[in-house]
């Protein structure tokens, strides 16, 4: 695999390289933008790491020129900045991801392996093509939803503090959590992300704090948890309120004491981490059941960040859908393009798989597209079905369109609706019940036993 290194300082390239050739890269530098932008006009290039600020000529057009002239090609930016927005925008420019100088070596060779497996785990279309991550492009969009939400991860950038993340699936917790790590004085460390959910139950202990040789049977050598890799680092514990309750104790523990103690091992071993979490429960009120322990929770929700859902950001969803109609065509070799009237039902939709199922559903579109052209009637019927009730107006207004041919599903536009309702007042009132319902014009008992309906938490 041939990689474009672009760096203005010697340096930087002297280290970058190394680990890019540790990759098993054959490396071709360039010591500015214009100098990088000739390079890829004369061989093509699988990886482009590339620096964000230099003369004349910067990374973010190296970035946008790769994005455009070779859609298969990775690219992953190198920022001295650590400002929310440049990272942003270099995501916005067709980044795949980000490494905050000064860096750990270790960091950007753990970062570069995962831009590659993406390119691995879901290849599209043709030879050679990959899919572009997926995860920065849920940044995308100017809502005042998301600006709160950077304007808060500018804030607490600088700060050590424990984090928890909230936000239902789809909707890009861990790109947040990456942001935190990249703009932190610990960006340029490593940054560990586990999947808590994913771990059988019976491995959870090992696989956080590793365990030494013959602590049981099948550990034929020692293992090194993710606590200890993640050390002077960031350790993000994705769907934390997957843990059973006898790792909560011990999560518990290693916050308080800052140490861990490897299965089978009697020592305890420092460790420097700073804990971001993430999850899509309302932990605090699993606390409250006795389901999630409350003082974990509290440990954990030291600043909590929410992440929006795609409805309650639904005027950037023709953003989006532009980002991953562009991207879609690429990949494709098409032209495919969506017509407004499309795009009005697309936003009326409330997407309950958040910007995954979005983007999904446009590749999906362009994929399936035989005119060239993405009509309503393109569109799926529970799209479709959405359409009216997006502009009946609630509290005795005039509905403007009328049914469709296809007809409507009632019901679930019924349900649908009110579920977003009850979202909306359940975060206008930060979470407590009895505003909710009082927002809602109903009585609290009332909204307990919809949102137990729902699978949602309700009181026991």
């Amino acid at each position: 695999m041939k990689a474009l290194l672009v760096d203005d300082e010697s340096l930087i390239r002297k280290r970058v390289r190394r680990v890019l050739d540790l990759l098993a890269f054959e490396v071709t530098e360039a010591s500015d933008g214009r100098e990088a932008i000739a390079r890829l006009s004369e061989t093509a290039f699988e990886l482009v790491v590339t620096d964000l600020r230099m003369p004349e000529v910067d990374g973010m057009a190296v970035v946008r020129h790769v994005r455009e002239r070779y859609p298969e090609t990775l690219a992953v930016v190198l920022t001295a900045s650590g400002r929310v927005e440049d990272c942003v925008e270099a995501m916005k420019a067709g980044a795949h991801d980000f490494v905050t100088k000064p860096f750990h070596e270790d960091e950007l060779r753990d970062t570069l392996q995962a831009v590659l497996r993406s390119r691995v785990e879901r290849p599209s279309r043709g030879a050679g093509g990959h899919r572009e991550r997926r995860a920065p492009v849920t940044l995308i969009g100017e809502s005042p939803a998301m600006r709160s939400l950077l304007a808060m991860v500018e804030r607490i950038g600088g700060s050590d503090a424990t984090v928890l993340i909230s936000g239902e699936s789809g909707t890009g917790k861990e790109v947040i959590a990456r942001l935190l790590h990249g703009v932190s004085p610990r960006a340029g460390r490593p940054f560990v992300a586990v999947n808590c959910g994913a771990i059988p139950e019976g491995l959870v202990e090992s696989e956080l704090f590793g365990h030494a040789r013959g602590a049981f049977t099948g550990a034929v050598e020692r293992r090194v948890g993710r606590f200890a890799q993640a050390d002077s680092g960031t350790l993000f514990l994705d769907e934390v309120g997957e843990l059973p309750p006898a790792m909560q104790v011990k999560l518990l523990r290693v916050l308080q004491e800052r140490e861990i103690t490897p299965v089978g091992d009697a020592r305890a071993i420092p460790v420097d981490v700073r804990v971001i979490a993430a999850t899509h429960r309302d932990l605090e009120a699993m606390s409250l059941d006795g389901r999630f322990r409350e003082d974990l929770y509290y440990r954990l929700a030291v600043v909590p960040l929410e992440v929006p859902p795609l409805r309650a950001r639904a005027g950037d969803i023709p953003t989006l859908v532009t980002y991953f109609l562009s991207a879609a065509n690429k990949r494709n070799r098409s032209a495919v393009r969506i017509e407004d009237d499309a795009l009005t039902a697309l936003r009326a939709y409330p997407f309950p798989g958040n910007v995954r199922e979005l983007e999904n559903l446009v590749e999906r579109l362009v994929v399936t597209d035989d005119d060239g052209v993405v009509g309503v009637e393109d569109l799926p019927a529970k799209v479709r079905s959405l359409r009216p009730a997006s502009t009946v107006a609630l509290g005795g207004g005039t509905a403007t369109e009328v049914i469709p041919d296809v007809g409507i599903d009632l019901n679930r536009i019924l349900r649908e609706t009110e579920d977003r309702l009850v979202d909306e007042a359940m975060r206008k009132a930060g979470g407590n019940k009895a505003r909710a319902a009082s927002l809602l014009g109903i009585n609290r008992t009332t909204l307990v036993e919809k949102l137990k309906r729902r699978g949602a938490p309700g009181d026991e």
